[in-house]
């Protein structure tokens, strides 16, 4: 009768099993790791597309001209200011100011200056050159003023003159003519007034006269046009009235028939001085 085996593990044999089992583990991985690694370069490999050499894409575009060197040339002319160029290469490019003000561009040597909205002279008397381009004309509507500047912001040179009142125009400036009415100079509204003389059978309008008296005591403002009429009113010298007409006497003294506030009357005509002459009645 045959003898049965029998195995006893000791602690070496146990250790040695242990180092069998894990190098047989190491040696699975590193199967499965490199089955892994081949089939993916087999992948990439398979998924190359060849293209033909014409279809090629050129590794470096063609160069078709050389680049330049030289520098860009700015432009030669600004916006609203032609004729003026720029500086040499180097220099930057003048720029506009555009705040609202002048317009000032500097160039090397050359400065210019542009005023939108210039103040225009204003003229106290005519210049020769305007005496000897002077005209005729007339006033073409009633109760015109007459200012110190071409705007109605002027002050008030000469107020009420009448209606075909002649005067001298000298200049046209932004719709007003500069003009003498009288012995004054000053501006009248170009649509106030006509060019050419008036006609001959044309009168001033009656009362629209200004006037000023001028004595050294006082002026009588009369009911009628006589010495001896009643005294309405006592006039100062510089006081204003408005002239309607002149009259004379029984002894041909002239006296003017005009207002002062509300009161009418007569004053010797030799006490008033008028922005035109007055028409007799």
């Amino acid at each position: 009768m045959a003898k049965k085996l029998k195995f006893k593990l000791t602690p070496a044999g146990i250790l040695f099993l242990i180092a069998i089992g894990v190098l047989a583990i190491a040696l699975i991985a590193v199967i499965v790791v490199l089955g892994s690694t081949c089939g993916a370069e087999r992948d990439a490999r398979s998924a190359i597309t060849t293209v033909e050499p014409s279809e090629q894409p050129s590794a470096t575009p063609e160069q078709t001209e050389e680049p330049s060197t030289e520098p860009t040339t700015a432009p030669t002319d600004i916006e609203g200011l032609e004729g003026i160029t720029t500086p040499d290469s180097g220099t930057a490019a003048p720029t506009p100011d555009t705040s609202g003000g002048n317009v000032v561009v500097t160039t090397p040597n050359i400065e210019t200056t542009t005023a939108p909205n210039a103040t225009p002279k204003i003229y106290t008397s005519p210049t020769s050159a305007q005496k000897k381009a002077a005209k005729d004309g007339y006033v073409a509507k009633d109760k015109v003023k007459m200012r110190k500047g071409p705007a109605t912001s002027y002050d008030v040179v000469k107020k009420d003159i009448a209606k075909n009142t002649s005067v001298t125009l000298y200049e046209l400036q932004d719709g007003w003519w500069f003009l003498k009415c009288g012995n004054s100079y000053g501006y009248i509204r170009k649509d106030m007034i006509k060019e050419g003389k008036v006609a001959a059978t044309a009168k001033p309008e009656e009362g629209t006269y200004e006037g000023t008296i001028k004595t050294n005591s006082v002026a009588a403002l009369r009911k009628e046009a006589s010495k001896t009429s009643k005294t309405l009113k006592e006039l100062k010298n510089g006081d204003k009235v408005t002239v309607y007409y002149k009259k004379k006497d029984s002894s041909g003294n002239t006296w003017y028939y005009v207002m002062s506030g509300k009161t009418k009357g007569y004053v010797y005509s030799s006490l008033i001085s008028t922005s035109s002459k007055v028409p007799t009645k």
